[in-house]
């Protein structure tokens, strides 16, 4: 994989934003059950880490200082709390609510929400949060629809040193089907490699929340006797923790593996699936109490960096609402296509930015993730889980990824290494913002029946763009066999973009450097990215993303773009949305022939394909990619 952040070894700046094929799974706490595999490095040794890690030693210091508003009271309006309405907003209905109710002047980024379902003016939402001086996870909860927020810092993990572990990020909100709300995330040293994966619980909406703790032993194995904390702590102990390393040197070296980029979700147990619980140190499946167990079974999945830069993709699940977590399983498998070297079969254990989704009538489970382990372009892959998570299907393949082919500093954006960007790092046009493809989303059809092996995902890359000029899209893909064959591209967003007829102007595919002035196209297209999709239960697709097309630096300098999302009714400026609705189905396997089917044809662009396997080491080389020229008058979204 050919992206990425700098390595763990070196200094994190802020951004915007183990081979274990043959074991079935280890325990996640104290020392490394860890083997290593080839590292997944960029030619600069950088690796693909989320913003919150790559932050994490960065502190705000003396720098907190109060925001113009702070200390004034009454009704007046805040000077930084109203802005004035731009272009997009002044057609909107909608209105702006902060959530953070802070007066630091530091940032709240990567956001997270989910609503109550047993409440539906009940919402709570996460958010890095620096207002601290340094990364934190902040959560924000609202019982009037948004109206009126209380927000705060969620607890920090307990030790068994006694310390706690004050840096934390990669926020996910979620609530159960009973209402009990969960907030899963990394915490992590700023000054060493201690790191994890927590999930803290709240039976009030998201206002108060429990503090997770890594149990301590309290008397000698096989016991598992523990303690959270002296005497009088009631916690359980482990709770909330999914998993765990503590450093073994004190210093900020990749010396152990490093959590990053966790999902929570949660779903009804398949039939036939028994809750189990876990006991603390060993995560022995063990009985469950009846009067925690959940109604969902929550599942957790994660990225786990070893020292040497690879990362792979793990999942844990608990169902007694996040006391005990299930033994930590890698599950991204192997397959034909994750071969880079040419190399057969190989494990794709190369990847990162995995996401979950259950459907809610069986308990069928998928987990999303890019994988790196490829010639050049990444590839985005889909796992799937019909027992709960015990066990996982082969990857299939969704398509290729096209995140390599980016404006970077080895590509000529100098100007963004004199901001502080690596020169690395992809960044959009006009902008030294960090781009960072591991932000795509999954999700399963809600509606059961004919609709039961539905799976659609949405993903944002650059084949139209070139390593000049960035022209991001999102695209929609789908499946109606459980996610074994996968129908697209179908493009969401409907401004101007066109097909570049060479993509990487050069660019050896073994590496992402090159050179943009041999790029002779100039791009016309906007930039749209970090998509997510969710479904109604009548079958409505919602994706929403953010957009460029508004913007004066966006490579046509603005005013050119369409209006149509910007009418009464939809998204707010630089969050916008699509919507397609499917009503009917039909299954299409990898035997289907010819043009899609007409019973899946909904939500998918004329031009959209049934997408064939691919042979080992697939390399998509740099010219137009078949069926991505759509026509924005013909695209299904709107």
């Amino acid at each position: 994989m050919k992206l990425g952040v700098r390595s763990l070894v070196a200094k994190r700046r802020l951004g915007i934003l183990a081979a274990v094929a043959a074991i079935a799974s280890f325990v996640l706490t104290g020392g490394s059950a860890y083997a290593v595999n080839p590292p997944f490095f960029d030619d600069q040794g950088d690796q693909l880490v989320s913003g919150a890690l790559d932050f994490r030693d960065v502190s705000g210091g003396t720098n907190v200082t109060e925001c113009p508003q702070a200390g004034l009271s009454g009704d007046r309006a805040h000077p930084l709390d109203k802005r004035s309405g731009d272009r997009a907003e002044q057609k909107s209905s909608g209105n702006d609510q902060r959530l953070n109710q802070d007066f630091s002047c530091f940032p709240q980024d990567e956001t997270a929400v989910d609503q109550n379902p047993k409440a539906p003016r009940n919402y709570i939402a996460g958010a890095n949060d620096y207002r601290l001086g340094w990364g934190t996870s902040g959560f924000y909860a609202t019982t009037d629809g948004g109206a009126h927020w209380y927000d705060g810092i969620t607890p920090f993990p307990s030790l068994p040193s006694g310390d706690n572990l004050d840096g934390g990020g990669d926020p996910v909100t979620l609530f159960d089907r009973g209402g009990v709300a969960y907030y899963a995330q990394i915490n992590f040293n700023r000054t060493d490699d201690t790191s994890g994966v927590w999930v803290n619980r709240s039976t009030n909406g998201g206002f108060t929340w429990t503090r997770p703790c890594v149990a301590i032993r309290t008397a000698p194995a096989p016991s598992e006797a523990a303690a959270c904390g002296g005497a009088g702590d009631a916690r359980q102990p482990g709770d909330g923790t999914v998993g765990f390393f503590q450093d073994n040197d004190s210093m900020l070296n990749g010396s152990v593996p490093a959590f990053d980029k966790e999902w929570i979700t949660a779903g009804p147990r398949p039939a036939g699936v028994m809750p189990t619980c876990f006991t603390p140190l060993t995560h022995t499946a063990t009985a469950c109490n009846p009067a925690v167990v959940g109604v969902d079974r929550l599942y957790v999945t994660y990225s786990l960096f070893s020292g040497a830069g690879s990362a792979q993709i793990f999942l844990s699940y608990s169902d007694d609402q996040a006391r005990s977590w299930s033994p930590a399983r890698y599950i991204a498998g192997s397959g034909a296509f994750c071969a880079p070297g040419g190399r057969a079969n190989d494990s794709c254990a190369d990847s990162q930015g995995s996401q979950p989704t259950v459907n809610p009538t069986t308990g069928q489970l998928w987990v999303g993730f890019i994988n790196g382990d490829t010639t050049d372009e990444d590839q985005y892959l889909v796992v799937t889980s019909t027992d709960g998570g015990q066990t996982f299907s082969a990857p299939s393949r969704v398509d290729t990824l096209y995140d390599v082919n980016f404006p970077r500093g080895v590509n000529g954006r100098t100007d963004c290494v004199a901001r502080g960007q690596g020169s690395t790092r992809a960044v959009p046009t006009n902008s030294c913002f960090r781009y960072d493809p591991i932000f795509n989303s999954i999700v399963a059809d809600k509606r059961g029946g004919e609709f039961a092996n539905d799976v659609y995902v949405v993903l944002a890359d650059n084949r139209n763009g070139t390593i000049r000029d960035s022209n991001t899209d999102i695209f929609l893909y789908k499946s109606t066999d459980g996610g074994s064959t996968w129908i697209g591209p179908s493009r969401v967003n409907n401004d101007r973009s066109e097909t570049p007829t060479n993509r990487d102007c050069g660019r050896d595919p073994n590496s992402i450097r090159g050179n943009a002035a041999n790029c002779t196209e100039q791009n016309f297209g906007a930039d749209q990215f970090f998509p997510f999709v969710t479904i109604t239960n009548d079958g409505v697709l919602n994706v929403t993303f953010h957009d460029r097309r508004l913007d004066t630096d966006s490579p046509v300098g603005g005013g050119a773009w369409p209006t149509s999302k910007t009418e009464v009714g939809n998204y707010l400026v630089w969050y916008w949305g699509a919507q397609c609705k499917i009503t009917q189905t039909q299954t299409v396997s990898q035997t289907t022939t010819g043009p899609v089917p007409s019973g899946a044809s909904q939500c998918v662009a004329p031009e959209a394909v049934v997408n064939p396997t691919v042979a080992t080491g697939f390399n998509p080389g740099a010219g137009p990619i078949p069926g991505n020229g759509q026509n924005s008058a013909t695209l299904p979204f709107r």
